[in-house]
């Protein structure tokens, strides 16, 4: 599924040429964003698309506030330890309250 893609391979599929450019090359996102775009690529390429028709920056900023909660959510040393116990990260996102959703 995702873990077997390059980073960005589905993202780069459904939105322009540009957004992907501005979202590898960018200091502010790392792998986290770029798993989390391939994500939203994958299960809502429509919501995705028209997201980015809104504003390219509209994107970028829900973007980096989803890498952040689940950047913390992950890192933190309960999502640590739910990882330990063998949660997958959607599941661990859950219990933090976060949607994985667009």
């Amino acid at each position: 599924m995702l873990s077997n893609n390059p980073p960005l391979s589905i993202a780069t599929n459904v939105l322009a040429y540009d957004t992907i450019k501005a979202v590898r090359h960018s200091p502010s996102f790392h792998a986290r964003a770029w798993r989390i775009l391939d994500r939203w690529a994958l299960n809502n390429p429509t919501q995705l698309r028209q997201m980015e028709a809104e504003g390219e920056i509209t994107l970028l900023e829900r973007l980096l506030i989803q890498q952040e909660l689940e950047h913390q959510a992950l890192c933190s040393e309960d999502g640590l330890n739910q990882q330990r116990l063998g949660l997958a990260e959607h599941e661990i996102l859950t219990l933090h309250g976060i949607s994985s959703c667009l």
